[in-house]
C-alpha cells in the first residue's frame, strides 16, 4: 500500500498514523529508536505490506500491469490503490479526506526535526503539492508518477502509469474493491494485537 492507504489503516491515533505513513523510509531495526506509538505504526506498516503483497487481488492487479512496468509494477499498483481510496474516501471514512490529510501534515511539521532525513526531504513536497489529498485526480496523480519516473532514471516507464490506469480502470477498481475489506479487517486485528502487547 502507498501513503494514503497506510494513513487510513492506522486507526485514530495520529502518532501510529505517522509511523505507518513513514514506514518505507525506516529500514531494518531503526524503528526501535522511535517512541512507542510511532514504533507501533512502523511495525503495522511492515505487516500491512506483507499482507498486501500476498493478497490474491493485489497480485492480480500487479500481474495485469507488469508487462508495462516490470519490477516496478508493485509500486504502481500501490499508488493505483491510493487513487481508488481517495476517489471513494467517503465510502470508507466518516472524516473528510482533506481534514484527515491536513491533520497529518500538521503532525509532520510538528515532528519534523525528529523525522528521518528522507522523510524530511519529501515532507515539503508532500504538503505543498498535497499529495495525499489529490490522488483521486488524474493530473496530480500523473505528476506523482512523473516524479517517480525521473527518480528511477526512467527505467520503470511510470510516465505511462495514468494512461495504463485509464485503460484497465474497471478491472483494477474491481481488484481494489475486493482487497479493501480484507486489509481493513487485517489491519484492525493487527493493531489490536500490537496495542495489547504495549499494555
Amino acid at each position: 500500500m502507498n501513503f494514503l492507504a497506510h494513513l487510513y489503516l492506522s486507526g485514530s491515533n495520529q502518532n501510529i498514523a505517522l509511523g505507518n505513513l513513514i514506514g518505507d523510509m525506516v529500514k531494518g531495526d531503526a524503528f526501535k529508536k522511535f517512541p512507542e506509538d510511532i514504533k507501533t505504526g512502523l511495525i503495522l506498516h511492515r505487516a500491512i505490506d506483507e499482507y498486501t503483497d500476498a493478497h490474491d487481488s493485489f497480485k492480480k492487479s500487479r500481474a495485469l500491469i507488469r508487462p508495462y512496468f516490470g519490477r516496478y509494477a508493485g509500486i504502481v499498483t500501490d499508488i493505483y490503490y491510493d487513487h481508488f481510496l481517495a476517489k471513494y474516501w467517503n465510502e470508507y471514512s466518516p472524516t473528510d479526506l482533506q481534514k484527515t490529510v491536513h491533520a497529518i501534515y500538521i503532525l509532520l511539521i510538528r515532528k519534523y526535526r525528529s523525522l528521518p532525513p528522507r522523510v524530511q526531504r519529501i515532507t515539503p513536497f508532500m504538503i505543498l503539492r498535497n499529495w495525499l489529498g489529490t490522488y483521486g485526480y488524474f493530473e496530480p496523480l500523473h505528476q506523482v508518477f512523473l516524479g517517480m519516473h525521473r527518480r528511477t532514471e526512467e527505467k520503470g516507464h511510470m510516465d505511462l502509469a495514468v494512461e495504463k490506469l485509464k485503460i484497465h480502470y474497471e478491472e483494477l477498481e474491481k481488484d481494489f474493491r475486493a482487497f479493501m475489506p480484507d486489509v481493513i479487517h487485517f489491519s484492525k486485528k493487527k493493531l489490536s494485537l500490537l496495542s495489547a502487547i504495549e499494555r
